[in-house]
């Protein structure tokens, strides 16, 4: 994983992240660290929303699930090859963006994870904002 800084401006006010790109479960030190987490899956791949799944729940086990401001983020062909693991992200104060990555859905590599079921995982998640993301039509994506 990476580490990364980045300043954004919320309801007027600048805010310093620093990112946390991890690979793999969440442990008692990431847990105690994290303000907010960014669970990305591939919309073509269910293993990799299933991963989700248990990621959260492994994350609600380390700290209360209320405690930790959640995003989902569904890209439209995730890094490397489909079907690789989940990203998790953490960052501490504001969550940013969903990162870039390339647009994979056609027919060759139809989409497998709903709109409908992510957002039902969502708000299982309690406090967690949901986006699909797409760098070829730049939807959700901070160029």
């Amino acid at each position: 994983g990476g580490q990364f800084k980045r300043e954004v401006t919320v309801d007027g006010q600048s805010h310093l992240l620093l990112i946390r790109e991890e690979a793999g479960a969440p442990d008692a030190q990431f847990a105690s660290w994290a303000d907010a987490v960014i669970f990305v899956f591939s919309l073509e791949s269910e293993s990799s929303f299933e991963e989700v799944t248990r990621l959260h729940a492994l994350l609600s086990d380390l700290r209360g699930a209320g405690d930790v401001a959640l995003a989902l983020v569904g890209t439209q062909g995730e890094p490397g090859t489909r079907g690789d693991p989940v990203g998790v992200g953490a960052a501490r104060g504001t969550p940013g963006s969903p990162p870039d990555s390339p647009d994979k859905i056609s027919s060759s590599s139809p989409r497998v994870v709903e709109d409908a079921r992510a957002r039902a995982l969502c708000g299982d998640m309690r406090r967690c904002l949901y986006y699909e993301t797409c760098a070829t039509y730049g939807l959700n994506v901070d160029r």
